[in-house]
């Protein structure tokens, strides 16, 4: 868990299960520590689980999720009223990616809970300070630092229980190939690194992969030479020296070997495309390319007039099961498999997708609607057409800010809430609508979320308490299609805090579709700014939406 930056703290958040009906399930795209109380409570985390009597500091890295259940009687039911829960939320600043090992999924177990009086100290400070000067700011950075630095010393105990297993020999040479296979790579470096005798080295590096150690090796270089060909404009002798070979020719014959045709034909040849990723399918939807499979939902359904029942296009959606997804993959066999961008030692989860079709992980760390648009248009090569319809969304943009400009009052304050079934959201940053309310139509967001947005947050929780502390004029509010979030937003709008709330009072609360506005694409935005023009403007008429 060996990390060159310094972590700094983003978000805090106090949870207690006493009102919760249901099992609690945490997800998460930053870093976060956690910290629990529980008198016997099961945490699943990558498909392992463990029951918690106590108190437990948890590490979670990005994009992880955590299940609680509590053990009643042998078996696991619902979460009661036992359980109390500090979140800290925090980044990584001046770390040197490259040579930093990736985080996993660790619990530490500790009684008497000290760490747990720290966390409850430290969310006393940080409640409405970190948002405020500097001088407020520094002591609770001061504070997390300690708590991170106590519960890091408990989490690097040898009893600490890691979610994740730990690497084997193969594939500790599998997960270096990965990476480094731009390098000269002997097979005796591999044999070596495995810790395995040569026979059994061939054996169970065959066995693992299906090839051996150099047609394995081959293959990577040549799917990575499909990649760039396919996403750059790099000669053949450029794209040689950055994959490892000596020259283009001798990256032609490999690549001859492993595909049956030159670098050449395989640009030329027509693709299927399937997307594992929303952002990927909005798209290449608007560019006008079907998939053959991908993720999509009810509103894209609509929105593209996407038969379920048809040939060419077979929906994967977020309640379909991994082995659906490969089932799907493998009936419809394509040639390219758009992903997002996972670390590097999370190379297991894509072996499955590499023996489909060529995976391209698209970044999203860090990246703009536009900026991820034209670089799947590149793929396709549609880059003019992704020009062209950037230049159309402009223009229409533009127009909307005027008027919206014109017509609104100057001061008028509008925010985004997202209700979850675990959590209630108020987003500053990208998703949810937010890099269109603010960036595009230049619209005031609440000073909190003004201040969120000098931090960089993108979508911090909130209690029904600190509703006061966003208070805006107008209010647009996403809601989750589930039971659970249809109540968390029945009690957040019957409270006194919300009908206190200036947008309640003046009948400015536009409720919309999650699916809509979940989707940070072309198509999705363009369909957010009909609705916010018709909300925030009544005589502006409604768009279709399956145009």
């Amino acid at each position: 868990m060996r990390h060159s930056g310094f972590p700094v703290l983003k978000n805090m958040y106090k949870y207690s299960a006493a009102s919760q009906a249901e099992d609690c399930r945490f997800h998460q795209s930053t870093y976060r520590l956690l910290f629990i109380a529980a008198q016997s409570v099961t945490l699943t985390i990558n498909e392992n689980s463990h029951t918690l009597c106590g108190f437990g500091c948890i590490s979670l890295p990005p994009n992880t999720t955590l299940l609680l259940h509590r053990k009643v009687n042998g078996g696991l039911q619902p979460i009661a009223e036992q359980l109390q829960m500090y979140v800290c939320d925090y980044e990584w600043t001046g770390e040197e990616s490259s040579h930093d090992s990736p985080l996993t999924p660790v619990l530490a177990e500790q009684n008497p809970p000290i760490l747990l009086e720290q966390a409850s100290a430290l969310f006393d400070l940080y409640e409405n300070r970190l948002y405020n000067s500097l001088s407020q700011r520094l002591p609770v950075q001061a504070r997390f630092l300690t708590l991170f630095a106590d519960a890091w010393w408990a989490l690097e105990q040898p009893a600490s229980l890691s979610f994740t297993k730990p690497l084997d020999g193969i594939d500790r040479v599998i997960s270096y190939l990965h990476t480094h296979y731009d390098r000269k790579i002997q097979r005796e470096d591999a044999v070596a690194m495995s810790g395995l005798s040569l026979r059994q080295f061939t054996l169970s590096f065959k066995q693992r992969t299906g090839s051996t150690f150099t047609g394995y090796l081959n293959r990577i270089r040549v799917d990575k030479v499909k990649a760039i060909l396919l996403q750059s404009r790099k000669s053949l002798n450029e794209v040689a020296r950055q994959v490892g070979y000596t020259d283009e020719f001798y990256l032609s014959r490999k690549f001859k070997q492993v595909t049956g045709m030159s670098p050449t034909v395989y640009l030329r040849k027509p693709s299927k495309i399937a997307s594992l990723d929303h952002a990927c399918t909005l798209d290449l939807l608007s560019l006008g390319v079907t998939p053959c499979t991908a993720i999509t939902d009810i509103w894209v359904n609509r929105r593209f007039r996407l038969s379920q029942a048809s040939n060419s296009f077979q929906p994967i959606y977020w309640q379909t099961t991994p082995a659906e997804r490969l089932q799907i993959l493998r009936r419809v066999k394509p040639d390219i498999i758009l992903y997002p961008l996972l670390e590097d030692d999370e190379y297991s989860q894509l072996e499955q997708f590499r023996q489909l079709g060529l995976v391209i992980q698209i970044p999203w760390r860090g990246v703009s609607w536009k900026q991820h648009f034209m670089h799947v248009a590149q793929i396709t090569g549609m880059e003019q057409q992704a020009r062209s319809w950037l230049g159309y969304f402009d223009h229409k943009a533009g127009q909307a800010r005027e008027i919206l400009h014109r017509t609104l009052n100057p001061q008028a304050t509008i925010a985004m809430i997202n209700v979850r079934s675990d959590r209630l959201l108020i987003y500053a940053n990208g998703y949810m609508g937010a890099d269109l309310l603010y960036d595009i139509l230049q619209l005031t967001p609440p000073q909190a979320v003004k201040a969120m947005r000098v931090q960089g947050l993108e979508h911090p929780e909130f209690s029904i308490p600190q509703l006061s502390a966003y208070d805006a004029d107008h209010y647009f509010v996403s809601i989750e299609n589930n039971p659970a979030a249809r109540q968390r937003a029945a009690a957040m709008m019957n409270s006194p805090e919300w009908l206190a709330r200036t947008a309640v009072k003046r009948k400015c609360v536009y409720p919309v579709d999650m699916t809509k506005w979940y989707g940070y694409g072309p198509a999705a935005l363009d369909a957010q700014l009909d609705e916010i023009m018709h909300d925030l403007l009544p005589n502006c008429p409604k768009k279709h939406e399956s145009i």
